[in-house]
């Protein structure tokens, strides 16, 4: 029980390098700082969507899963090896040079404006109270999620169809339930590859196919999810959209106006004077996720997936996926209405500095999700259309158009790819012919 304790731990904080590593790589821009948190969420989804790359070729081909695993360690060992040479570029550059000298220190300044009003800024760095109550929202989630009884046909299959291609060294070739050959790979999981990175990793390290699926990617997936959370909260309270009370906020101007409540009865103005605290309503908030996630547990809703199948590629887009995608759209929506149509993103004070590449973190948030669930081919270009299709159109930034399309391009492929295949207009062998 110890020991599975420490693999489990020390398998999610490995997973955590490695995706910062992809997660810098990926988003790296001299002179501007990202978020922690965001690198290691986009960067999640981009160690995906390059896994897919070298996974596909190999498996179409009728290559061992041992010849994957040595291929994708080595590609992991090198997006490691540039992100540690990033971020010594980074902070060699950082000394001696003005503009990023500037960049540090207009960053650190809301911070000492509100330790000098006794005022904690929500863009500042988390204070002990966001990081302890974090912790016990996630800690309380990783309980309830491995005490969990999966007893659903999908979770068997993720956990066999991980020990059949260890077990048989070749990758989708025998069905998961059976053991029986396939003479065709099924498109539905052909190009969700999110489960054969899993028998790569249990082939490398030898932790056993269940303990990797039910608990490290499981813990996994709620860190990452209550990351999204966090990161979505602190955006909303920093704009303004969830009100603490503080005059001479950074909100969107269009926000701060409907501040004001007219409901609030005229008076000496005592009550509208309070003020509560950024941290507190973050953690409102991610407190009323949490509960919304541990009581909404029907089979229609991404609560249930998220609490009972967490390690499923369902769970992950519907919970994850989705929720990232908001997040950017939150910060390129703030950005817009605080710049107008014209200009770049804006430089926001708040210690993270820019959503840098927001598009490229989109583009791979898609396309990884597409990698990970069949399900992404049909919710991510809707989510996508609803969000930034008006944006663009309210904007004026028609220049995003292709790039909208391009984030578009992987699931609609991908599901276009499953209907010929249903339609009976192709298929992929397991073996050559």
């Amino acid at each position: 029980m110890v020991k599975d304790l420490a693999v489990i731990c020390a398998a999610v904080i490995v997973n955590f390098i490695i995706y910062y590593s992809f997660g810098t790589v990926v988003l790296f821009k001299r002179h501007e700082k990202t978020p922690v948190s965001l690198r290691l969420v986009v960067g999640f989804f981009a160690y995906y969507a390059v896994f897919f790359f070298f996974c596909v070729p190999v498996m179409k081909f009728y290559r061992p899963l041992s010849m994957l695993s040595a291929i994708w360690v080595t590609v992991v060992i090198i997006f490691a090896a540039a992100a540690a040479l990033l971020l010594l570029y980074s902070r060699a550059g950082s000394r001696g040079d003005p503009r990023r000298q500037k960049l540090w220190a207009e960053s650190a300044e809301p911070a000492r404006e509100g330790d000098r009003a006794g005022k904690p800024d929500p863009g500042s760095r988390p204070g002990p109270l966001i990081i302890a109550g974090f912790i016990l929202l996630v800690l309380v989630q990783i309980i309830l999620v491995a005490g969990t009884y999966n007893f659903t046909l999908d979770a068997s299959y993720y956990v066999a169809g991980v020990s059949t291609n260890v077990d048989t060294d070749m990758i989708n070739v025998y069905d998961p339930f059976t053991g029986a050959w396939q003479d065709h790979f099924e498109m539905r999981y052909f190009f969700a590859t999110y489960s054969v990175q899993d028998a790569v990793v249990c082939r490398l390290t030898g932790i056993e196919p269940l303990i990797w699926t039910k608990s490290v990617m499981a813990t996994v997936i709620i860190i990452l999810t209550n990351l999204v959370y966090f990161m979505t909260a602190k955006e909303l309270v920093r704009v303004g959209f969830i009100s603490s009370g503080r005059e001479g906020s950074q909100s969107d101007p269009s926000v701060r106006e409907l501040k004001a409540d007219p409901l609030q009865p005229a008076g000496d103005g005592k009550l509208r004077d309070k003020e509560v605290k950024p941290e507190l309503l973050v953690l409102l908030m991610m407190g009323l996720m949490f509960f919304i996630n541990i009581t909404f547990n029907t089979i229609y809703t991404s609560s249930l997936f998220l609490m009972t199948r967490t390690y499923e590629g369902k769970a992950i887009v519907g919970n994850l996926a989705i929720m990232t995608v908001f997040y950017l759209f939150i910060r390129m929506n703030n950005a817009v209405s605080m710049e107008g149509s014209q200009g770049a993103l804006p430089r926001e004070n708040t210690g993270e500095g820019n959503p840098v590449r927001p598009w490229l973190s989109v583009f791979l948030v898609c396309f990884g999700a597409s990698t990970i669930s069949s399900t992404a081919n049909m919710l991510m270009p809707v989510e996508l259309t609803v969000l930034f299709l008006p944006l663009i159109i309210r904007a004026g930034r028609f220049k995003w158009i292709p790039k909208y399309v391009l984030c578009v391009v992987p699931g609609m492929a991908f599901a276009l790819a499953f209907v010929l295949y249903v339609k009976g207009y192709f298929v992929f062998y397991t073996y050559p012919r």
